[in-house]
């Protein structure tokens, strides 16, 4: 079982992180409610029942992982533990400031949606990925094709049981049914855009 996992937030970004966190709480308890209880579900996901318990009460903060356990474990979409859109967001232009988000403070990931919502034929994320960043713990593997594009730093891609590195301006295309992850062995953060068809922001197998 996963340890209890706090909040950590910087000043300049509480007002955001807080908004996702007590999104993310509101949608872990509907999602939950009538199907599993707490033990449960944390026995599903193999996390802690005291972290979902913070999660659904709006002080958790919850590893990239197990973001991906959860999700998994309710059958629901990684897209619908992004921040809600802004009311005034058009269905076709998204302004920075406006993009969905899920920010892990305690890891240093975000990840931002750059098409207006999940419900596209083509999904599009921006993802930032911390030093020594280890994505093994959780591979990925859904139906269609993705294409990732660094732009800034290094990062390892294991797809299949291949390893490739790539740098700034390279681009790696695969059968995304395949398993496949991402880790940053680097002293720095380093920045990717994911492109996927159909969107890749739905449950993982």
């Amino acid at each position: 079982m996963g340890s209890t996992e706090v909040v950590k937030v910087d000043d300049d970004d509480t007002l955001h992180r807080n908004l996702w966190i007590t999104h993310l709480g509101a949608m872990l308890k509907e999602q939950r409610a009538g199907r599993f209880t707490v033990e449960e579900l944390a026995d599903r996901a193999g996390v802690s029942a005291g972290l979902i318990s913070q999660i659904e009460r709006g002080i958790g903060n919850p590893s990239f992982a197990t973001l991906l356990r959860l999700a998994n474990s309710l059958g629901v979409p990684l897209a619908s533990m992004f921040t809600d859109p802004s009311e005034t967001q058009n269905h076709m232009l998204v302004r920075r400031a406006d993009r969905r988000r899920i920010e892990i403070p305690s890891q240093g990931i975000v990840m931002e949606l750059i098409v207006p919502d999940a419900d596209r034929k083509l999904g599009v994320i921006n993802m930032t990925i911390p030093a020594h960043f280890d994505g093994a713990e959780v591979p990925h593997s859904h139906e269609g094709e993705e294409c990732v594009v660094v732009q800034t730093g290094t990062l390892v891609a294991s797809v299949g049981g291949q390893e490739f590195t790539l740098g700034e301006g390279d681009s790696l295309t695969y059968d995304a049914t395949l398993p496949h992850w991402w880790s940053n062995l680097t002293d720095t953060a380093a920045v990717m855009v994911a492109i996927s068809t159909p969107p890749s922001l739905g449950k993982s197998h």
